[in-house]
Formats: C-alpha cells, sequence, structure tokens
C-alpha cells in the first residue's frame, strides 16, 4: 500500500489536525452545516448517514465522478469486489436516490441490458450543499489554501475528489477499520449527529472529569426524528462502553473518554476530506491557490 494512504499516514494526518487551533470550530460549523441539511430532510438523512448506508452512496460517487462505472450492473460488481455492499443493498440505495429525484437511470442504447447512471442537478445541488459540511470547516482550519465550494461544479476537480477517495475506501481503510469504537453511534439511523450533539453540549460545559449535560430522551428523540426507544438504546450501549452515564434526573454524565472518541471521529473525518483534496496541511509554507493544489 502506497505509504500516503496508508492507515499511519491518515492518523498522522489526524493528529496534525487535532492540534489546529480552529479544531474546535471546525466541529461545530461541521455539525451546524449538516444539522441545517439533516432538519430540511430528516427522513432521509437519518437514513442515508447511518455509516454502510453512506459508504454504498460515497462509493457510487467514486464509480460514478471517478469514471469507473456509470451502470447498475457495474456499480453492484464493484461493490461486491471491494467488499463495499451486498447487489442487493446496493439496488435499495440506488431505489431510494432514484425515487427520490437524486439519480436518473436509463436503458443503454448500444446494451438494452445495462441501465445507466446519471446525476441529476437536483443530485449535484444537494451533493454540493452536503460536502459544504466538509469544505467548509477545512477552509476554517486552514483559510490560507483559498478551497473553494464550487470545486464540485467543476467536473476535473469533482473527478479528482472522488478518485482520491477511492483510494482510501476501496483498500477498506474507513472508520470500521480505523476507529471501530464509534460505530456504536455512526452505526445508528441518526446516531451521527446524536453524538455531535452531546459533544457540542459537553464542551459548553467541559472539566478535567468530563461535564454534566442537561438530557431527555424524548427532546433528543424529537430533534433527530428517531424514537425514543431508539436513544434509549444507543445510550444505554455508549453508558455500557463507559462514554457516559444517565443520572436519571434529567442530566447526564459525559465522560472524558467520549469526547476524546467524538474528536478522533472528526479529526480522522478531516483528515480524509484533506486528503481528497490533496491538501498537505504540515508541508504549508505559503499561500497557494486550491486548485494549484489539486494539479
Amino acid at each position: 500500500m502506497d505509504k500516503n494512504i496508508s492507515s499511519k499516514a491518515l492518523l498522522h494526518r489526524r493528529d496534525v489536525i487535532k492540534n489546529n487551533p480552529r479544531f474546535s470550530e471546525a466541529i461545530r460549523q461541521h455539525f451546524a452545516i449538516n444539522d441545517s441539511i439533516y432538519k430540511k430532510q430528516p427522513l432521509f438523512y437519518k437514513t442515508m448517514l447511518q455509516e454502510s448506508r453512506f459508504t454504498i452512496v460515497m462509493s457510487m460517487c467514486c464509480f460514478i465522478f471517478g469514471n469507473q462505472a456509470g451502470s447498475v450492473s457495474e456499480v453492484k460488481e464493484l461493490c461486491t469486489r471491494y467488499k463495499m455492499a451486498s447487489p442487493n443493498s446496493v439496488i435499495a440505495i440506488i431505489t431510494l436516490l432514484r425515487t427520490t429525484g437524486r439519480i436518473k437511470t436509463m436503458r443503454c442504447t448500444e446494451d438494452r441490458r445495462k441501465m445507466l447512471i446519471e446525476p441529476t442537478q437536483k443530485g449535484l445541488d444537494e451533493l454540493k450543499r452536503y460536502m459544504a459540511g466538509a469544505l467548509e470547516p477545512i477552509s476554517t482550519l486552514y483559510p490560507d489554501y483559498n478551497i473553494n465550494i464550487n470545486l464540485l461544479d467543476n467536473n476535473a476537480l469533482r473527478h479528482s475528489f472522488f478518485h482520491r477517495a477511492a483510494e482510501y475506501l476501496f483498500r477498506g481503510v474507513t472508520f470500521k477499520k480505523i476507529l471501530p469504537e464509534v460505530g456504536l453511534f455512526i452505526d445508528k439511523d441518526g446516531g451521527r449527529m446524536i453524538m455531535l450533539y452531546l459533544y457540542l453540549q459537553a464542551t459548553k460545559n467541559r472539566n478535567p472529569h468530563g461535564a454534566v449535560i442537561e438530557y431527555s430522551a424524548s427532546v433528543l428523540a424529537k430533534e433527530f426524528y428517531v424514537s425514543r426507544i431508539h436513544v434509549n438504546r444507543m445510550m444505554k450501549l455508549a453508558q455500557e462502553a463507559g462514554y457516559l452515564k444517565d443520572r436519571e434526573n434529567g442530566f447526564m454524565t459525559i465522560y472524558p473518554s467520549f469526547i476524546e472518541l467524538v474528536e478522533n471521529y472528526a479529526g480522522l473525518y478531516f483528515a480524509y476530506i484533506t486528503h481528497y483534496l490533496n491538501l498537505h496541511p504540515k508541508e504549508r509554507l505559503a499561500a497557494i491557490s486550491f486548485s494549484a493544489a489539486l494539479s
């Protein structure tokens, strides 16, 4: 494996990013952007941001925008080859994206057995809005890079981004491998947002022993459009793992281990994005344009 796309290289990027003085601000910005998108289409995003489904969508973007696949059969074959998802899971996601108007499919004129996939303008616009939650925090962390959210409007830059994303994804260098413990949250519907929400509440009252925050399973369920039973199950698992404790008096104790988990998650997330953008923050000596960084 190329040393630049190894687990070790990714963890090094994470540590560099976590030491950035604007790291906390970037996490808050990432949550705020995603929360706004989530709240506008909660039933879609609470499902789609569950890690296994999100991985399928990310794989499809890598295949289609990275010019590796253009048909349903090719996406299914590649997802199976790279052990990303089963053919049935791929079909389920494609069906959801098609019925919600984010992609369109049509028969290939040269081979009627082949079903081609193309993103719709709605899909491209939404991809751009969602990626703002990744690119704007990176711009906050490293403002001199002059990162432009409009990069996804450019076919060449979009190709470069997703081609580099595939370098980690299809080697299995994922959260499941690097930080499996975060799966307790990100493998659940709405879990990613709930995890970040609890973290941001905790950082408002942080002390050497963690934090104590106001907590209501009903309020959290309503906030992120999941059931109270779903929230309670997630919190029970988190409590058993030693990340937090429901004090059952309207408050919750957040332990330092939870704060560390979320910061490791956010650091890794931003590390992936800087790789996709071909940015090398530690080596940066002078301001360069974003387009130059991709060349």
